[in-house]
């Protein structure tokens, strides 16, 4: 497996506050990658970085070969680099399908020629409606997406970015106020994601059970720095990151 992302040197302040504190990693192509720590660790921060919406004081993202310096949250997501947020991104008030259709919409901006108006749309259509049946959304294609409980909302979210069709995609704390069953949902639909189509996952989560069960690899941060970074057998016998995240108990 090649390098899909690569991370050197990371540096980032806040009015002298340090969030980033020469956080550097590397991500393989079909990886489940996590990344975890205590509140203030930096976790949301380095998602910031790598999707463009932070610049980083000092420090380097190469993505899929090439260096993100300067280039938008837009271009970025051109690039198949998609996102989800802590808090919910949906348009509340239109459809679960014309959330998904916006989704779709990035991915047919890179489509190497323009397409007439009724094959973009039913190309658009279609592959909506094929997110949608794979993260069993279906039934709910026409209902407003606020209007659905939260855990489907978060799921919309995701197909929304799944239809984007990235190649990476950053998930911020997709579990956070799920039940039990909506997360092991949740966990099957993203290993199903990295299985039928490519996508190599970077996720932020508190949930440590299900990051220690699901990640090839987990980074470990507290106050920007790096504390742990390898396979998740070894975060719980680390002495630095039992001392500093998960306690003494």
């Amino acid at each position: 497996m090649g390098v899909i992302l690569k991370v050197q040197d990371l540096h980032l302040s806040f009015k002298g506050v340090k969030a980033l504190s020469g956080v550097a990693f590397s991500v393989a192509e079909g990886e489940f990658f996590a990344v975890i720590g205590p509140n203030g660790a930096g976790k949301t921060t380095l998602l910031n970085v790598l999707s463009g919406v932070y610049d980083p004081d000092r420090g380097e993202v190469v993505f899929l070969g090439q260096s993100l310096k300067g280039k938008s949250p837009q271009e970025r997501a051109r690039m198949g680099l998609g996102r989800t947020f802590q808090g919910l991104e949906i348009f509340r008030g239109m459809s679960v399908l014309e959330n998904v259709k916006l989704g779709a919409e990035l991915a047919l901006s890179t489509y190497p020629m323009a397409l007439p108006r009724a094959e973009r749309e039913w190309r658009l259509r279609a592959w909506a409606e094929e997110v949608l049946d794979y993260l069993h959304l279906s039934p709910f294609r026409h209902a407003p997406a606020g209007m659905l409980p939260y855990g489907l909302q978060k799921r919309v979210e995701v197909a929304r970015a799944l239809a984007g069709r990235p190649k990476l995609l950053l998930l911020d704390e997709p579990m956070a106020g799920l039940a039990l069953e909506e997360k092991q949902d949740l966990a099957r639909f993203l290993l199903d994601a990295r299985e039928e189509w490519g996508v190599t996952l970077l996720w932020v989560e508190h949930d440590l059970r299900a990051v220690l069960e699901l990640s090839d690899r987990v980074l470990v941060l507290s106050y920007g720095e790096v504390l742990y970074h390898g396979p998740p057998e070894g975060v719980k016998k680390d002495p630095k990151v039992v001392e500093a995240y998960l306690g003494q108990g």
